[in-house]
């Protein structure tokens, strides 16, 4: 009896730690861009993938395992995988690095209106087909579609918020009203963008634009 609850004891271990696959996806943290390239890789091992031209990926990783996620021009990231979920979303800062003043001049194109950069999420089966068909709903990769269509679908949803966030004029006009330097306006926007989730889902520009004039208003001035 007592060797009989050994080996469930060992394998519900290993079960807890065998590998997994962790889906997600890489965005700059102030503009919320994606970024394709990243190499994310099993900390202390060869193991690694590099996120795609949307910036997501998929990994296979124990949940004891830490995930090391580098980018040129972004400062790399140590992700312990213990308490994450499955589907994650990574905020990638940028290793900024002031030079002396240049100027450019050139006719500006961006005509400030909002672009449809909606993505389409991959067809997953829907829920009359989880009844008629159970395995093929609970089949691996139906699983890993199902995550996929989750992380394009928030994308989708701050699509307005990201194209503002990273348009250079509203750069230009958050640091002339409140007299900032680029490097503490970007500090400021990794800020807004970590404690102010729910502005990223506006789609109204004007409200976003008012959001961050009251979050830089009372930034400035504490």
């Amino acid at each position: 009896m007592r060797l009989t609850g050994t080996i469930l004891l060992i394998a519900c271990f290993s079960v807890a730690f065998a590998q997994q696959p962790y889906r997600g996806i890489v965005v700059d943290s102030t503009s919320m861009l994606n970024i394709s390239d990243a190499h994310i890789t099993v900390k202390n091992t060869i193991r690694g993938v590099i996120s795609n031209n949307v910036g997501s990926f998929l990994i296979y990783a124990l949940p004891s395992d830490t995930l090391v996620i580098t980018a040129l021009g972004y400062k790399t990231i140590e992700l312990p995988l213990l308490f994450e979920e499955d589907a994650l979303m990574i905020m990638m800062s940028e290793n900024i690095q002031m030079l002396s003043d240049i100027t450019i001049r050139s006719t500006r194109l961006y005509p400030n209106t909002i672009a449809n950069r909606t993505h389409t999420a991959p067809r997953t089966l829907d829920s009359f087909s989880a009844v008629t068909s159970p395995f093929t709903y609970f089949w691996r990769k139906e699983r890993e579609k199902r995550r996929l269509a989750r992380l394009v679908e928030e994308h989708n949803r701050t699509q307005v918020y990201t194209q503002v966030i990273s348009d250079p004029d509203v750069k230009q006009i958050i640091i002339d009203a409140y007299d900032l330097t680029e490097a503490r306006y970007y500090d400021l926007v990794v800020e807004f963008n970590q404690n102010h989730s729910s502005v990223q889902y506006f789609t109204d520009p004007d409200k976003i634009m008012e959001a961050l004039h009251e979050f830089f208003n009372k930034s400035v001035g504490r």
